[in-house]
């Protein structure tokens, strides 16, 4: 009955010490090659998830650098993808994995960062990221994903 009586103790104490030995000690993990190889998974997700979401806002910049107006489907098909996209950007696991970064960091410019390399890695030109930027939506999301990293004193 002892044996009995011993076994949530036991198990109370192995939580404990799982959760104390998979808290990163930011001192030592956050390197810049730690922070790349994380950044950069958790950027592939985010490329994986709004495969389709990124490819429709590529053909309607496409289509605005050769002058023409998208049509009506086109503009349609944007309006969706930036929705499904601002998901992903908002509450994606990519994004849950680089806000953890910077927090475990305390370095929030690494989001500001991530989303720079997702459009280069995209390929879009530095006019189109420039656009991109003075958006109130990419300015929303980023204060979004950022809310509450680099708080910390």
């Amino acid at each position: 009955m002892t044996f009995l009586k011993s076994i949530p103790v036991a198990i109370i104490g192995c939580l404990i010490l799982s959760a104390c030995a998979s808290t990163p000690n930011p001192e030592k993990v956050c390197t810049t090659e730690w922070i790349g190889k994380r950044s950069d998974t958790a950027i592939s997700r985010i490329e994986t998830r709004s495969k389709s979401s990124l490819k429709a806002i590529k053909n309607a910049g496409k289509s605005w650098a050769k002058g023409k107006q998208p049509g009506l489907l086109q503009l349609l098909a944007l309006k969706s993808s930036l929705n499904n996209l601002e998901k992903e950007l908002t509450r994606g696991q990519g994004v849950t994995d680089l806000r953890t970064l910077a927090k475990t960091c305390n370095d929030p410019d690494i989001i500001s960062k991530a989303m720079n390399n997702l459009l280069d890695r995209q390929g879009f030109s530095d006019d189109f990221k420039n656009t991109i930027k003075q958006y109130p939506l990419y300015e929303r999301i980023l204060e979004e994903i950022t809310t509450g990293v680099g708080t910390e004193t």
